[in-house]
């Protein structure tokens, strides 16, 4: 019997294959996974635009792209930016319902064969594990 692969390989290969499929779905609509972070950070209302980046810097390799992507949805017409203040306009919203479906169905697709019980035990297990590294710093 082959060795059982330890969880950091899991890990990876879990982020790798979410971000590869996120972003052949949202590609078709001129999106990449960041652009849906920022509208989905967007869909309850308004935020600051320092909120909305600092809540999304964890995802980011390079929070310089921050203001490049900014642009990219305020001049395709899909965020306004009113003195720091981010909003969805009308088209961003439409944006963000498509985006919404397209990332569900995709969801819905990895957590096949997966009990709402078995997937908030693990999220359960992985938000300590990484609260027992935190803690060893």
């Amino acid at each position: 019997m082959a060795a059982q692969r330890p969880i950091g390989y899991w890990l990876k290969e879990l982020d790798r294959l979410i971000n590869a499929r996120f972003e052949d779905d949202l590609a078709a609509a001129g999106l990449t996974r960041r652009h849906w972070q920022m509208l989905n950070s967007l869909a309850e209302g308004p935020r600051p635009a320092a909120d909305v980046r600092d809540g999304l810097a964890p995802f980011w390799n390079d929070l310089s792209e921050w203001d490049i992507q900014l642009a990219y949805l305020v001049d395709r017409g899909d965020i306004t930016d009113d003195s720091g203040t981010l909003a969805l306009t009308t088209a961003g919203r439409t944006t963000h319902q498509e985006a919404f479906a397209l990332i569900g169905k995709r969801r819905r697709a990895m957590l096949d064969g997966i009990t709402d019980e078995q997937y908030g035990e693990t999220v359960r297990l992985l938000e300590r594990m990484a609260e027992n590294m935190a803690a060893q710093q």
